[in-house]
């Protein structure tokens, strides 16, 4: 019988051992991840709501370019719709631009102007090669809405 007892009892502390390590432990983030997520923080109270249901509000599309160059003019686009519609009296449009890894001080915010049914634009320059995250923030019919960066290589 008491070998029986022994082996349960070196079973319970393997099974112990076992389930220690297989415990949660945190993961390191990326700093793609660490830079959204500083980000986040920066806007946490934003006025508006961007986690509601896009219910009412407006809808979204971000449209980059796919070659970009340094030094080479390109333009940045959305296209918003409310209810399947153009939304072309936005109270405001902005882009936010950064390197990649770049603190928030270095985040360039520029306005963007309306250029067609429901789509506002910029033209916009890279001054040197790299990864740069680009946002948009959106101020329409009531709400403000808001999607993680996007990233955008720019080549030499």
């Amino acid at each position: 019988m008491s070998a029986k007892r022994w082996m349960i009892g070196v079973l319970a502390l393997m099974t112990a051992v076992g389930l220690t390590a297989c415990g949660t432990t945190p993961k390191k983030e990326t700093p793609e991840k660490q830079d959204q997520k500083a980000h986040e923080e920066d806007h946490h109270g934003h006025e508006g709501d961007h986690d509601e249901a896009a219910g009412d509000l407006a809808q979204v599309e971000m449209n980059l370019p796919e070659d970009v160059r340094a030094g080479k003019e390109i333009r940045i686009e959305v296209r918003i719709t409310h209810g399947g519609k153009p939304v072309n009296d936005a109270d405001e449009v902005k882009f936010e631009i950064w390197k990649k890894g770049a603190p928030k001080g270095e985040h360039e915010k520029i306005d963007a102007k309306k250029s067609g049914d429901g789509v506002y634009s910029i033209q916009h320059t890279f001054a040197e090669a790299g990864e740069y995250k680009v946002m948009y923030h959106v101020t329409a019919k009531g709400g403000h809405v808001m999607e993680p960066a996007e990233t955008l290589t720019v080549g030499p």
